[in-house]
C-alpha cells in the first residue's frame, strides 16, 4: 500500500501534467503555438498530442512544415541519413 506522502506527490505530478497539457491545448487552439510546440510544452510526443486532441474532438491544424520538421527530427534521432 502506498503511503500518504507518496500518494500526494503522485497526484500533484499528475495534476501538473494535466494542467500543462490543458494549457498547451488552449494555446494550440488559439493559434499561439504549433502542435509540435504544444506537445513539447506538455511533455508528450506529437503522436500522443494528436491522440489527445482526437479524444477531445479538437481538429488538427498540422502544417506541412511541421510534418517535415518532425520527420527530420525522427531521422536525426535514429541516425538515418536525410535523403
Amino acid at each position: 500500500m502506498e503511503d500518504q506522502s507518496s500518494l500526494v506527490r503522485r497526484l500533484l505530478r499528475r495534476s501538473i501534467s494535466e494542467e500543462k497539457l490543458d494549457l498547451a491545448i488552449k494555446d494550440y487552439i488559439d493559434d499561439k503555438i504549433s502542435m509540435g510546440a504544444a506537445a513539447e510544452f506538455a511533455g508528450v510526443s506529437i503522436w500522443q498530442m494528436i491522440d489527445v486532441l482526437k479524444s477531445r474532438n479538437i481538429g488538427l491544424k498540422y502544417k506541412l512544415s511541421e510534418a517535415q520538421l518532425e520527420i527530420e527530427n525522427m531521422l536525426k534521432k535514429y541516425g538515418i541519413p536525410d535523403q
